[in-house]
């Protein structure tokens, strides 16, 4: 729990501590969505990312949004998009201006690496996914893309955004927990 909290101070505190993320996104493919733009690296297979996401009809009639499914593409920004509106109404914050990204490494061996060489540490046990407030960047890998794991990490952007004073790591940690409890539950 302890290094749990002093990796959550680092990536909140990385600005400040002059750390910077050269995350290889470049060449990329990119999609666009209201409030974020997805990255994801080649070999990595779009259509394993919506079935792992899994957006339920109940979110969809939750968030009173569909999930467009003219197009894979299509369908992963809806489907972000939707989840970004029950991570909203979970924590009762909405920042309808939040524009931020999502870049989807494809194994969690290469998203543990970049961790590692932004921060000269091993990742936590439960290092599926960080938010880093410096590149407005949720980081996660193709094989734990979850919409309990991406909820959480939506939920460091939101407070992010939504704090003019952050609160407190623990604080952090215990609101975005509520959201993945919400999504396991409703699955």
């Amino acid at each position: 729990m302890i290094l749990r909290v002093i990796v959550c101070c680092l990536l909140i505190l990385a600005p400040a501590l002059g750390f910077t993320a050269d995350d290889d996104f470049g060449t990329a493919v990119k999609i666009n969505t209201d409030h974020f733009t997805i990255y994801y690296k080649s070999g990595v297979d779009i259509n394993n990312l919506i079935s792992q996401l899994y957006v339920s009809q109940a979110d969809q009639v939750l968030t009173n949004q569909a999930v467009n499914t003219s197009s894979p593409q299509a369908q992963l920004s809806s489907m972000v998009e939707v989840l970004f509106a029950r991570a909203s109404d979970v924590l009762d914050m909405h920042i309808y201006s939040l524009k931020a990204n999502i870049k989807i490494f494809a194994t969690q061996q290469d998203l543990t690496n970049f961790y590692n060489n932004l921060f000269h540490a091993h990742v936590p046990c439960t290092g599926y996914g960080f938010y880093l407030d410096d590149t407005k960047s949720i980081y996660m890998s193709a094989e734990n893309f979850r919409r309990e794991i991406l909820g959480h990490e939506m939920g460091h952007a939101i407070m992010s955004r939504y704090f003019v004073v952050q609160p407190s790591v623990r604080i952090q940690e215990v609101l975005a927990g509520y959201i993945e409890y919400q999504l396991r539950k409703s699955k």
